[in-house]
């Protein structure tokens, strides 16, 4: 039991060692060129409605948008 146990940790670890995932794919080429940032204009909106009712808003994970590189 214990070698069958142990044969089958060993596929397993073959089978997530990268794989298709270590490849360049067109995406990454795609946004070579880019960059996050926040998005602001989203974050004034719902920060204008908040404080229109009252809520005290902090962004915890603030809203990103992808812009191109300066």
């Amino acid at each position: 039991m214990a070698v069958l146990s142990v044969s089958m940790l060993g596929l397993a670890a073959c089978a997530s060692s990268g794989g298709m995932t270590s490849y360049s794919t067109a995406t990454d080429k795609q946004y070579a060129e880019t960059r996050l940032d926040n998005d602001t204009l989203y974050m004034a909106r719902v920060e204008e409605a908040a404080r229109r009712r009252g809520i005290d808003l902090q962004w915890v994970n603030p809203p990103r948008k992808i812009v191109a590189k300066e």
